[in-house]
């Protein structure tokens, strides 16, 4: 007699892998299961990522955004965004495909920058050499004054060695100072007449203590002084000008020594600016020195720019397939 045998539904009569060890998946972990993927798509699942071909062109470039030089090429103090900027505009540019292609073109970024950062030096030495001139020019004259200011009252072994202020007036404080000294002493012969050891003290810091140098208001004051000092007979004796004609007198030419002075200061003024703008602009280059050590830096930076560019392009003839050109092997000596 025949059997007949019955075949299960393996849907209906699900193996038992107890026996095996393995475990049986659920109905949702084989609906999730690759091979349930693959069945229902026919193809594989595709990574996560830009699918569109402009998505695919914008993210080729994302590894340039932040690229390995950037640490060590932008300084404290520089614009990280700025670098970041010219490092994509160079990518947009130049294409590269494969990571020699962009590390080519980092390099080119990380040159540019440099040589934007020698412009920046450039620039500081001509602003160190030009824009600080009047204040370098002031703080001299300051220090020359006070300086000399500070020799006059020394006590020296003869009147002709005793310093004073005014062989010095070509330093603007120096002069000034003469000119608050004269109107003091304008101002104290007005208000109370002659005084030898007053008088003779301030005139002393201006012209020195010579009275027989001849044509400085120093001796001119000695002898309205000894004139108005006089004894009245000898005065008359003799046809000696009154006191008060002496002490106007003497008041008469320390105002013309004063306006002299002030017209000197004046033309010295006109003279200082002028002087002052022509240095500026002489300045506009830097010192020899500095301008040689900027040139062969820049000259170095040019070099490995174009010694770059020639190799990332060649790269991207060796990836294309075309054809070399010679290279150039020029050594400047």
């Amino acid at each position: 007699m025949d059997e007949t045998v019955q075949s299960q539904d393996p849907a209906a009569s699900p193996r038992d892998t107890a026996e095996n060890g393995s475990k049986q998946q659920s109905d949702e972990e084989q609906l999730s299961s690759p091979a349930i993927v693959i069945e229902r798509s026919g193809q594989p699942p595709t990574h996560k990522g830009p699918r569109t071909p402009k998505g695919k062109e914008n993210s080729k470039h994302n590894a340039l955004r932040h690229g390995i030089f950037s640490s060590v090429t932008v300084l404290a103090g520089e614009s990280s965004d700025e670098y970041e900027s010219l490092l994509e505009g160079l990518s947009d540019a130049l294409q590269p495909d494969n990571t020699l292609e962009t590390l080519l073109v980092e390099k080119l970024a990380t040159l540019s920058w440099r040589h934007r950062r020698m412009l920046q030096a450039e620039v500081a030495e001509i602003q160190q050499g030009s824009e600080f001139l009047e204040w370098d020019q002031k703080m001299r004259y300051s220090h020359e004054a006070e300086m000399t200011k500070r020799r006059i009252p020394r006590v020296f072994k003869t009147h002709v060695d005793r310093p004073c202020l005014i062989p010095e007036i070509q330093n603007p404080e120096v002069l000034e100072h003469c000119l608050k000294l004269l109107l003091d002493l304008q101002k104290e012969i007005t208000s109370r007449g002659f005084s030898k050891d007053r008088d003779g003290s301030i005139l002393a810091a201006i012209y020195g203590s010579s009275e027989g140098l001849h044509g400085t208001l120093l001796r001119s004051y000695s002898v309205y002084r000894a004139t108005a000092s006089a004894p009245e007979e000898e005065r008359q004796r003799n046809g000696y000008a009154t006191p008060e004609a002496c002490k106007n007198r003497i008041l008469s030419e320390i105002a013309v020594e004063i306006q002299r002075l002030r017209d000197f200061r004046q033309e010295q003024a006109e003279k200082e600016s002028e002087r002052t703008k022509l240095e500026i602009l002489r300045r506009k280059i830097p010192e020899s020195a500095k301008l040689d050590r900027l040139l062969r830096y820049e000259t170095s930076l040019e070099r490995s720019f174009d010694r770059t560019l020639t190799q990332l392009e060649r790269a991207q003839r060796v990836r294309k397939g075309q054809p070399l050109p010679p290279q150039l092997d020029i050594k400047i000596s």
